[in-house]
């Protein structure tokens, strides 16, 4: 191994326990444990109902009926009559089945359903898809756009309706604990860069045999791998307490069998659409730290590169409360923010034509996001580059 690698390695771990002491990996681990154990709680407390009778049905007697009740079944003509019979939905798999109904149907319930219309379930479900391209406000798809939507909905031609509550759960409350997790993962590694006037690393690192160039490139790569270890640390740790409860069943269901995705063209699973919100909102993260390393190079001051990192967040929150459809299709969308808001991805059908193709808002918020986190690394080792031959680092 060369001297300026070992130098190198020898400059990271040093960064690395600067950063993330024992103390603070702990604190990290309790935040985001105590995060997750009440984000579950709160959802079953959702699963706990009472009947007509005023007989309280628990979350673990809810859960564990919906997971014997949906062995093996299908949303089909044979479940839909069954569900027809039913007076009232106590448990979550017929309540869920109510829903779907009623959104299919545009707020019909089951019991309203004829034979007929219960035969035509799939139809009705690809006609509603076909009429939500046809009346987008927002984009005109092409005719050949169009098609292809229309040709990928119809690919499903029966959805599986096992249980699968955990993962149903779980990929919704990601866009919620996803952004959070990079803020606080943004937090730690603001001293990286920035200044404190109670630690000055500076100095202490000038009167050591390292280089500046050196030690600038160390502490970026330790940004990105201290910061890739809290996010998929952090993520592991939401996803263990959160199946805990509900169980692992249903990953290779499609995510179809939830209301919320119903109408998506996407046949996908939810371990499918679990791994591309990981990886989706690795790429946010990404782009954050870039943005947060070109901050607190230009800053210098740590106080000084919070406030405006905060601003930064301030104003992603105004747009995503506003919802002002063009500034999300051009700038929101390939922000940390917009793009960990992740059910849009499979519901939304937006598109950009970029070169005569068309690409969904996944991949070129994906590709763009990537990019421009690039360009702000760039930018920051130029800046820094600056300040060494003017001397002022």
């Amino acid at each position: 191994m060369h001297g300026n690698e070992v130098k190198m390695i020898e400059i990271i771990k040093i960064e690395s326990k600067r950063i993330l002491s024992k103390r603070v990996f702990l604190l990290f681990l309790v935040i985001v444990f105590l995060f997750s154990a009440c984000s579950t709680y709160l959802s079953l407390r959702r699963y706990m109902v009472s009947s007509v009778d005023g007989t309280i049905v628990t979350f673990q007697e809810n859960l564990a009926y919906a997971r014997t009740n949906q062995q093996g079944k299908a949303i089909d003509r044979e479940l839909l009559s069954f569900m027809r019979e039913k007076d009232e939905f106590i448990y979550i798999d017929e309540t869920s089945m109510n829903e779907i109904v009623r959104l299919n149907y545009e707020g019909k319930l089951i019991q309203e359903l004829t034979d007929e219309e219960i035969g035509s379930f799939y139809q009705t479900r690809l006609s509603r898809i076909r009429d939500m391209l046809e009346e987008n406000q927002y984009i005109q798809y092409t005719q050949e756009e169009k098609e292809y939507f229309f040709q990928k909905a119809s690919q499903l031609s029966e959805i599986p309706f096992d249980y699968a509550e955990g993962w149903k759960v779980l990929n919704k409350d990601m866009s919620t604990f996803v952004p959070l997790l990079i803020i606080f993962i943004s937090v730690l590694l603001l001293p990286i860069f920035g200044s404190d006037t109670k630690v000055s690393m500076k100095e202490l690192y000038r009167s050591t045999r390292y280089g500046k160039k050196t030690l600038d490139t160390a502490r970026i790569l330790t940004a990105f791998i201290v910061g890739s270890v809290l996010y998929f640390g952090g993520i592991s740790l939401f996803f263990v307490i959160r199946m805990i409860p509900f169980g692992l069943d249903g990953a290779m269901q499609y995510i179809q069998s939830n209301m919320t995705t119903f109408f998506s063209i996407f046949n996908m699973t939810y371990l499918q659409q679990f791994f591309a919100n990981v990886a989706v909102g690795f790429i946010a993260f990404f782009f954050d730290v870039c943005l947060l390393i070109l901050i607190t190079v230009v800053m210098d001051k740590m106080m000084n590169s919070a406030v405006v990192f905060v601003l930064f967040w301030i104003t992603l929150l105004l747009f995503d409360q506003m919802y002002i459809w063009k500034v999300n299709h051009y700038f929101a969308n390939f922000m940390p923010l917009r793009m960990t808001s992740f059910t849009h991805y499979y519901i939304g059908n937006e598109i950009y034509r970029i070169f005569g193709y068309s690409l969904s808002c996944m991949i070129w918020s994906i590709l763009l996001s990537s990019l421009l986190a690039g360009i702000l690394l760039l930018l920051a080792i130029g800046w820094e580059k600056v300040k060494r031959k003017r001397g002022v680092y």
